[in-house]
């Protein structure tokens, strides 16, 4: 019998199996789960719907308001203060708030709500993200999130599991997100990956950086993947260092484990990438889009709006000023993320360069408040979705590209190289 992947591996550690096989179903133990403002209420109000009035663990249900904070309408600040009642009334130990909140995903990572070979689990699509620190990471319906709210499990299919192997040196100016995207290109939405698990491993994977990877775990989802992940290595080690919430050993996967699928890209090939408006992969290198004017430019969101990318921003915009004909928005991905960023002077130096800086929160991405779109609008986003209508008007275009060329054209008025700079 082969051996098994390292998502194989965690769905049987927790279900108490000696090992798992794809297309089987489980009942794994769940490590955290987490709901957020929008979706909060209803989920608490499914687990009473299950005859409980008390969570498994009141450290382990994980309550955030991000995509509603500060709220831009009245239904919205409504909305908000029923949900914190609801959470005052189960006592939960871990809710960020307005004053000390950022993205839920942002928040599991950087909190160390999440671990290594355990399952977490989130009322929104990109919890995904939790694969970077070596976690199944998962998004559940609001059903599902209450049974394990009421007694710390879940049922999974498991998936099958697909690599990519990452080789090669890291090109100057290129990220995380450009390798997520040129994947993207690559592999395109065929209904290939839909239910797999995509796992990350390699050199060029272990090169780089805690940011990288919660960015390309991010958006395994919108390729259809169950779950993105990459083994816990001294990178993970050093990260969790002060900061896990619980212990924890390394894992991955067996030599000889069974994969639906191994793909090689050497990242020494891959340049900066776009994203052209309305389809996630339709991908183009930078040099075929170039000169293509647009007029807001926005970093923020749960793939993109952490220190690493600010920082990349601060660098390309030190001593320069945003063109008059762009409005850039940064929305950095929670609050320890700005408090970093201040104390760093990347704050101040984006804000003399002309770039308006938001609290924390999903702001634009989802297209509620804070910088949304509106008719006729261009936008060049280092976000993670780009349908018609995805950051407010229909009307309105998105390009999708990482912070670098987000910076790098904002000075120009235009899409443009970073590395030309």
């Amino acid at each position: 019998m082969p051996g098994m992947t390292i998502t194989e591996k965690i769905m049987a550690q927790q279900s108490g199996r000696d090992s798992v096989r794809p297309a089987e179903l489980v009942w794994t133990d769940i490590y955290t789960v987490m709901t957020m403002d929008y979706l909060g209420k209803q989920t608490f109000t499914a687990l009473h719907e299950l005859g409980k009035t008390e969570v498994f663990d009141k450290d382990r249900v994980i309550c955030v308001s991000d995509h509603l904070v500060p709220p831009p309408t009245a239904q919205f600040a409504t909305m908000l203060n029923e949900w914190r009642e609801v959470v005052r009334e189960h006592n939960i130990t871990h809710f960020y708030d307005l004053g000390k909140q950022g993205i839920a995903h942002q928040i599991m990572v950087e909190q160390g709500h999440v671990l290594p070979g355990t399952v977490s689990i989130g009322t929104d699509s990109h919890a995904n993200t939790y694969g970077a620190v070596g976690a199944v990471g998962n998004a559940v319906s609001v059903s599902d999130a209450a049974v394990a709210m009421a007694i710390g499990k879940c049922w999974f299919r498991v998936p099958e599991s697909v690599k990519f192997h990452i080789t090669g040196t890291w090109q100057p100016y290129v990220m995380g997100k450009d390798l997520s995207l040129h994947i993207m290109g690559m592999m395109h939405w065929n209904g290939h990956l839909i239910y797999k698990t995509l796992e990350f491993e390699g050199p060029a994977i272990h090169a780089l950086s805690m940011a990288g990877r919660m960015t390309l775990c991010n958006m395994t989802v919108d390729l259809g993947a169950k779950n993105g992940i990459v083994a816990p290595d001294e990178v993970t080690k050093e990260y969790l260092k002060g900061r896990a919430k619980g212990d924890w050993s390394m894992i991955a996967s067996d030599a000889d484990a069974h994969y639906d699928a191994v793909y090689e890209v050497d990242v020494t090939n891959i340049g900066p990438t776009v994203a052209m408006p309305d389809k996630l992969d339709d991908i183009a290198p930078i040099e075929k889009v170039v000169g293509t004017k647009f007029n807001k430019a926005f970093v923020g969101t749960c793939t993109n709006g952490r220190l690493e990318d600010i920082a990349m921003i601060a660098k390309i915009l030190e001593g320069k000023q945003v063109h008059r004909d762009v409005n850039f928005l940064l929305v950095p991905a929670s609050t320890q993320v700005y408090l970093d960023a201040l104390k760093a002077g990347y704050i101040t130096t984006l804000v003399e360069a002309g770039v308006a800086v938001d609290t924390p929160s999903c702001a634009a991405c989802a297209g509620i408040h804070t910088g949304v779109a509106g008719d006729g609008d261009i936008v060049l986003s280092a976000g993670n979705r780009n349908m018609k209508g995805r950051m407010g008007s229909k009307n309105a275009q998105i390009y999708l590209s990482s912070p670098a060329v987000v910076a790098a054209s904002a000075l120009t008025g235009v899409i443009s190289d970073p590395r030309e700079l």
